[in-house]
Parts: structure tokens; C-alpha cells; sequence
């Protein structure tokens, strides 16, 4: 009997130790709105009991992230200085506003100064405080992209947007999932679509973003529920002050750790991360190993101050929020106030007895001046942000060591910020070389890589979907269409709702079995029926296979949902010019042409109907503009040839002919034309 009571009692007693320590864990993370199941109720919420809070949030960045034009006001000048000049892609750009609307023009001008060119977009959003910068969207059929022109406040002026310095991608750089999310609040996200949002489009990051979805919390205090007892934690609703260091600092690293690419785990997606939670637990954060010092980021502070060694010194103590109040603008706080953040822990007198050589320890110097880079970042050139790596000895690069660097003149190697050892994370790492090379650096090397990764990681997890797609779309670039098409089918065997396999599928069948290619891009279709792309491809098999009536219908849908996709514009003008309407065909390949002004093959076939037409100024002014964005397109040559000889001047035509044969040697009628010229 005895022996049985103590059976039981010690396990009360460990029970209740169980229950206590996880009664401390629950006191460190635990948080009651971290499921699935609890709702986002938005910032109005909020306001109703935190009134002063709330005005003072929307004062800051974070508040102003994400709003349409004239709902802040406005800071840019529309009057002087609202051109752009892009040297190299020879386009400008002018800005303007109407009172209601802004507006950007794009245009280019001919050796005579006059306008060949013209395309004017209406800004939808504005994303961007305008603390550092402002940039603009627009938005056709719920799909968002980004423009080529963004207001810099440090310093007053209009400038191409981040990155377009290197690629001008015009209106056509698309706001993916992630970068709305991170500048704005959570919206809901077409699957399978690379920029398109299928709701109405909710504007700046709320308070929720760093408390958790607010539903529980609400409810409980309208149903006018109070805390057990002063000091207890409201577990309907997450205070990051009650987080571990390393969960408060996911909780700004959610967003502040840009890393260089970011690969989310299995079936997660940026919603899916919640304060409280581990970061890692939704994706892994890929970082650039050995990058110059002096390089920087504009969202790269979680990352830049965990090299800091107050960071790693403070064992815990340090994090985002000891300097930084979320909740109050940072251009409202002096330099003073951050400064003596630093004297909390440095004492003056002692550091001076430390360094000799210092310029100013005293109470008064300013630790963030030497301690912590001001300027430029490496991936935004006209903004004034701080290098959150505090360190004692600072090399700043050059503004010319900052466009060397984003040349990207060596293969950088990736590494895992989180450094997490779990069975998946070579297939990760290796989908993001294949990321990389498809959105930053097109080097062969880092698909090589890409393959040996993502087949080592596979051998572990042979089902991982993402990492089987990925795998195939490596040899799909590297053009080993036998091995990608394999992998594509073994994807769709184990997600047959995987679009993007489909739509792969269909294009590697497009030229070996049309009837295959055409049930695979119906498939994908029947998955995402507002894809324009997805319609084009299809159009292009229907086409391929003789449906030129069913074809056309497929290219009219991919323009009814982008009515600036370029090339299927163009492919329409050929539909309408092969059945001898030339006023339709001219219609569309000049639309394609203001889409797109570098549209070589419409171009082309203008210059073609000017030759049926017997226009042969404007054949020939239409066949320079091709040449004048790709001299290695031959045709052009040869129909600069047609317009010589018709003009009579039989030595130009020769010219043409002889560069159009350097190109194509085995062109049988150029060399024919050359032999009668010659005759």
C-alpha cells in the first residue's frame, strides 16, 4: 500500500514539475493567437483602446509602408527636375501629377530629337514611407508590378528605381508575394501566379505584424474579461517583451534580414510566420559568405547586427528594440538619444584609456558617426540609411566598389543565416542557387551547383515537391530536356495541382509532340485560368498545330489579362498579316511596339508591310530601330538590301547583303541576290 502511494505521489510530483516547467516555456513563447485559426482584425481595432499608440505608429515607416497616392502627403516635385534619362536602355521618363493622379511617361527620341516612342502608366500605390524613398506601383487585373522611377527624399530627386540602374525592367518588375508582404500588410495571393493579388489590396503593415492576429485579444476584452492578477500575461495577444531574445529578433528579421534569398520550407508561405514563432520554422534566410565589410543592404539590419559584438557580448540583452521603439517615427528621436543607448554600456572614461587615438570619447562624441556606416546601401544608391554592423573600425566602399560589387564578378557562395541541419536543407540551399541564377546572375556555375545539391538532398527526402520542380527547372536551363521533363512528371505524380510543372511540360513538348504540349498547357490553365503567359504558350502550340482561329482566341485572352504583354500583341498583328489584314496586323504590332520598345519582331513585320506597301522610308527607318537594339539581327539587312535595290543604289544593297551573309552563310536567297547584283 505504501509502496503504491509513493507510486502515485511521485508522480504527482512529476507531473506538477512537468507542468511548471512548462509553465516557464509558456511564459517565454507560448501564445494562444499563434494558430491558424485566429483572425487578423486590422489596425481600426486597435485604435479603440490604444488610441495614442496608434497615432503614433502611423507616424512611422512601418505605418506609412504602403498607401495610394494623395492618402499621404506629398513630398515629390512634379514641376522641375521630373525627368529621368536611362543611358542605357536610351529611354527617358517624365513624372507628373494631374491633382487626382500621378503619372510616369516613358518615351525615347530619334537622332532628331523627335518622339518614336511613347507609353504613359497611372501609379495605383505608392510603396515606401518617403523617410528614405518612394516608390510606385501599378496595377492591371489584380497583378502589381513595380516602375522605373522612384523619389529619393535625402536628396530631392527623381531617379531610376533600386536595381534598374543595372536591368531597366520598365513597368514590367513584378511585386512577388514576399516583397508586398514585407512592405505592406498580408493580402490574399493568387496560387500559382508570380504578382498577382486577388483581393482588394489593404494598405500599410498593422499593428498585427508584430503582435499577432488580434481576434482572441478583442473578443476577450469586448466581452470585458481582466487579467487574473497584476503581472499575469494576456495570452490572446503576443507583447515581443515577453519573447526570448531570439524570437523578438525574428520578429523584426521577418522583414529586416533580406538576406539574398529567402526559400520558404515545405508548404509555407510568408503568412504563415507569426510572432512567437521560430523565423526558421516558415524559411531559411540565404546570406553571401564572405561579402566586402563596407557592404550593406537596405533590409539587411538583422542580419548586419548580429556580427556586432555588442550584440554578441550582451548575451541576450541587446536586440532591435533597445534602440528602436517601434511604435515612434525614428526621425523624431535625436542623435543624442541613440548615442546614449551606447553610454548605457560603454563608459567614456574608459574607452579613452583604451584608445589613444581617439577623436572624441567623451560624453558628448557621437558613437553612431564612427561606429555605425552612414550612406548609401549597396542595393539603393541615392539613400541615406545606417550599417547596423557597430563596429570599431569601419571600411567604407566607394560608391564605384558598390557597382563592382553588384557586377557581381565572382560566383558568390551562399550560406544558411539560421545554419539548420535538418534533412531538407540541401534541397533548400539548392533551390536557391537555381533562384539566384534566375533572378540575379545568370552564371552556369550556380546551376552545376543547383543539381548537386538538390539530387544529395532528394536521396533524403525523395518526395519534396519544391525540391523536385526545381531540380528539373535546372536542367530545363542547362537544356537537358530529356532528365527536366522526367522530373517535371514525377512532380505532377506527386501534386497534380502543380501548375507550374504543367506549364513547364508544355513547352518541352512544344516542338516534339503538340498534342502533349497542348494537354499540358490546358492543364495548366484548368489550374490558373488568369495567367496570361500560361494563355500565350498555349496559343503558341495552337498556332504550331494549325488552329489559327483558336489560336487567336488564346492570344486575345493573354492581352485581355495583360494588356501590355508585348508579344502576344505581336503574334496577333502576324495572325491578321498572313491573312492579308494589314490595317489590323499594323494596329497590333504598333501596340506591341509602345509596349515594348525594343520589340524586335514587331518592328520586323512593320517594316514588312512597308515593303508591301511600298513605304520604303519607313521600312528602312523601322529596320535601323531593330538594328539600333540587336545589330546581329539579320533580316533587317536584307530588307535594307530590298529598300537599297528598290531606290536603285545596287552598292548599298550589297553591303546589306554581304553583312546579312556574315551572319547567315548558308542563307540561300541573300547569296542568290548578291550573285545577281554581282552579275
Amino acid at each position: 500500500m505504501f509502496s503504491r502511494i509513493n507510486t502515485v505521489v511521485i508522480a504527482l510530483i512529476f507531473f506538477s514539475l512537468f507542468l511548471y516547467y512548462l509553465s516557464l516555456n509558456r511564459k517565454s513563447h507560448e501564445f494562444d493567437n499563434l494558430s491558424t485559426d485566429v483572425s487578423y482584425v486590422g489596425n481600426e481595432e486597435c485604435s479603440y483602446c490604444h488610441q495614442d499608440i496608434y497615432k503614433s505608429y502611423l507616424r512611422t515607416g512601418m505605418g506609412r509602408s504602403f498607401y495610394k497616392p494623395k492618402d499621404q502627403p506629398e513630398i515629390e516635385n512634379f514641376i522641375s527636375n521630373n525627368h529621368v534619362f536611362d543611358k542605357n536602355s536610351n529611354l527617358n521618363y517624365e513624372i507628373s501629377n494631374d491633382g487626382e493622379n500621378y503619372f510616369q511617361l516613358e518615351y525615347r527620341e530619334d537622332d532628331n530629337g523627335d518622339r518614336i516612342h511613347e507609353l504613359k502608366r497611372k501609379v495605383d500605390f505608392i510603396i515606401g514611407s518617403g523617410n528614405n524613398n518612394r516608390t510606385y506601383l501599378t496595377q492591371v487585373n489584380g497583378y502589381v508590378n513595380e516602375m522605373p522611377v522612384t523619389w529619393y527624399s535625402d536628396q530631392a530627386i527623381w531617379g531610376l528605381s533600386p536595381g534598374y540602374e543595372n536591368i531597366n525592367m520598365r513597368f514590367n518588375r513584378p511585386i512577388v508575394e514576399e516583397c508586398m508582404h514585407c512592405h505592406n500588410g498580408y493580402n490574399d495571393f493568387e496560387k500559382f501566379s508570380i504578382n498577382r493579388f486577388t483581393e482588394k489590396i489593404t494598405e500599410g503593415i498593422s499593428c498585427e505584424r508584430c503582435h499577432g492576429p488580434g481576434q482572441l485579444h478583442v473578443e476577450k476584452h469586448k466581452r470585458g474579461i481582466k487579467r487574473s492578477k497584476e503581472g499575469d500575461i494576456d495570452r490572446t495577444i503576443v507583447n515581443p517583451a515577453h519573447l526570448s531574445t531570439d524570437l523578438q529578433m525574428d520578429v523584426c528579421r521577418q522583414c529586416h534580414l533580406q538576406g539574398e534569398i529567402s526559400v520558404f520550407k515545405s508548404g509555407k508561405r510568408s503568412t504563415d510566420f507569426r510572432p512567437g514563432m521560430k523565423l526558421s520554422s516558415v524559411k531559411t534566410v540565404f546570406i553571401e559568405d564572405e561579402l566586402p565589410k563596407g557592404d550593406f543592404r537596405i533590409a539587411s539590419h538583422g542580419g548586419r547586427i548580429s556580427l556586432s559584438a555588442c550584440f554578441i557580448k550582451s548575451k541576450g540583452e541587446m536586440t532591435c528594440t533597445t534602440c528602436h521603439n517601434p511604435h515612434e517615427p525614428v526621425q523624431e528621436r535625436s542623435r543624442d538619444y541613440f548615442n546614449n543607448q551606447c553610454l548605457d554600456c560603454h563608459q567614456p572614461q574608459k574607452l579613452t584609456k583604451l584608445d589613444t587615438q581617439s577623436q572624441n570619447h567623451s560624453s558628448g562624441g557621437d558613437c553612431v558617426r564612427c561606429h555605425m556606416k552612414q550612406g548609401a546601401t549597396a542595393d539603393i544608391l541615392h539613400v541615406n540609411f545606417t550599417d547596423h554592423w557597430i563596429r570599431k573600425n569601419i571600411n567604407i566602399l566607394t560608391d564605384d566598389e558598390n557597382r563592382l560589387l553588384q557586377k557581381r564578378e565572382k560566383v558568390a557562395k551562399l550560406i544558411d543565416f539560421f545554419g539548420e541541419q535538418d534533412p531538407a536543407k540541401d534541397i533548400r540551399k539548392g533551390i536557391a542557387y537555381v533562384h539566384f541564377y534566375e533572378s540575379r546572375h545568370g552564371d552556369p556555375s550556380y546551376l552545376i551547383k543547383a543539381i548537386l545539391l538538390l539530387n544529395k538532398g532528394l536521396e533524403k527526402e525523395p518526395d519534396h515537391i519544391e525540391g523536385n520542380y526545381n531540380l528539373g527547372r535546372a536542367y530545363q536551363l542547362q537544356d537537358k530536356d530529356m532528365q527536366s521533363v522526367a522530373i517535371f512528371k514525377k512532380v505532377v505524380r506527386l501534386d497534380p495541382d502543380h501548375m507550374w510543372s504543367f506549364y513547364q511540360l508544355g513547352r518541352l513538348y512544344l516542338y516534339e509532340d503538340l498534342s502533349e504540349s497542348l494537354s499540358y498547357f490546358t492543364k495548366a490553365i484548368n489550374l490558373n485560368i488568369q495567367n496570361a503567359k500560361v494563355w500565350k504558350q498555349y496559343a503558341d502550340a495552337l498556332l504550331l498545330s494549325d488552329n489559327v482561329s483558336e489560336a487567336k482566341r488564346a492570344y486575345n485572352q493573354a492581352v485581355k489579362i495583360d494588356p501590355y504583354f508585348a508579344t502576344a500583341h505581336n503574334k496577333l498583328g502576324e495572325i491578321e498579316m498572313y491573312n492579308s489584314n494589314f490595317q489590323a496586323a499594323t494596329l497590333s504590332f504598333l501596340k506591341a511596339i509602345q509596349c515594348n520598345p525594343d520589340h524586335i519582331l514587331a518592328m520586323h513585320n512593320m517594316a514588312n508591310i512597308a515593303i508591301i506597301k511600298k513605304d520604303y522610308d519607313e521600312a528602312e527607318t523601322y529596320s535601323k530601330r531593330v538594328l539600333s537594339a540587336d545589330p546581329s539581327f539579320s533580316a533587317s539587312y536584307g530588307t535594307l538590301a530590298t529598300v537599297s535595290m528598290e531606290r536603285g543604289d545596287n552598292n548599298k544593297a550589297k553591303a546589306f547583303l554581304k553583312k546579312m551573309i556574315s551572319l547567315e552563310p548558308d542563307n540561300q536567297q541573300a547569296l542568290i541576290m548578291l550573285q545577281g547584283l554581282n552579275n
